[in-house]
């Protein structure tokens, strides 16, 4: 205890021995700790409000050693051995929720491209990222490479039906499948001028006549990393098995956000 907090002490116990209290009752230790948290600091509450971890995730992951693609400080997995990548070391902040630090980016890498050698984690995790990636077959085989035998890849994705893509058609497994094999380039789809439309309704759309575009749309020149993906669970399972990826656990609603579900997948062990 500090001076300051000593000579507090000292006057409140004075003033209740003037109030006729008991000796032992003054002496007591409850006295000195009521002194004391009236001179501690009170801590202003943390704005941010954070996702709640996901036990799932802890399940498999807690005490392995891997990476998550594109974290947010507000929706952290809270995985002690965990290192954030991101396309930008700027990334933390775009995807982060104003009240919340940036989460800090270890390793800038795109997602679909790991700077690691085959079969070195033990993991890769990521919620809400998969359907931002143009190809995520693509994103897909890459954390598959990376992994060891015996590895996971831990997916929660947002579920068509809670999201704000809810209005629009799940993504065919034909038109992932054409994206992974070059058929279709981003130049490929449109996009409408009205920035409202382009979040909420219908991001892109992919014209069937390559020499006429109606008016109020415009081809893309470049990936925007919006929602080029919508699924339901079925429909990312389907993808995966596809692929014939060995699935150890599926969540129809996730437990973290619960708008999403979560696929956990395993690399065969040798």
């Amino acid at each position: 205890m500090t001076r300051q907090k000593r000579i507090l002490a000292a006057v409140v116990v004075a003033a209740l021995a003037a109030a006729g209290l008991g000796y032992e009752y003054l002496q007591s230790r409850k006295v000195a700790d009521a002194a004391e948290a009236a001179l501690r600091p009170v801590r202003p509450k943390d704005p941010c409000q954070r996702v709640r971890p996901s036990q799932l995730a802890k399940k498999y992951l807690e005490n392995l050693h891997g990476v998550e693609i594109g974290a947010s400080t507000q929706n952290s997995f809270d995985l002690k051995r965990s290192i954030n990548v991101d396309f930008s070391d700027e990334q933390g902040g775009l995807w982060r929720h104003k009240d919340c630090e940036p989460a800090v980016v270890k390793i800038v890498a795109p997602g679909h491209d790991l700077p690691f050698k085959d079969g070195k984690l033990d993991y890769v995790v990521s919620a809400h990222v998969i359907e931002h990636f143009f190809d995520p077959v693509n994103a897909l085989k890459e954390w598959h490479r990376v992994i060891r035998p015996g590895g996971y890849i831990f997916i929660i994705a947002p579920h068509k039906d809670r999201t704000f893509d809810k209005e629009r058609e799940v993504t065919p497994l034909s038109e992932l499948l054409d994206r992974s094999t070059g058929r279709l380039r981003v130049q490929d789809y449109a996009r409408p001028l009205d920035p409202k439309a382009r979040v909420e309704s219908m991001p892109h759309k992919l014209p069937r006549d390559k020499s006429a575009l109606e008016p109020g749309w415009t081809w893309f020149a470049e990936d925007d990393h919006h929602h080029w993906s919508v699924w339901r669970t079925e429909d990312f399972v389907d993808l995966v098995k596809h692929f014939k990826f060995t699935i150890v656990e599926v969540q129809d609603v996730d437990d973290k956000y619960g708008n999403g579900f979560t696929v956990v997948l395993q690399k065969p062990p040798r």
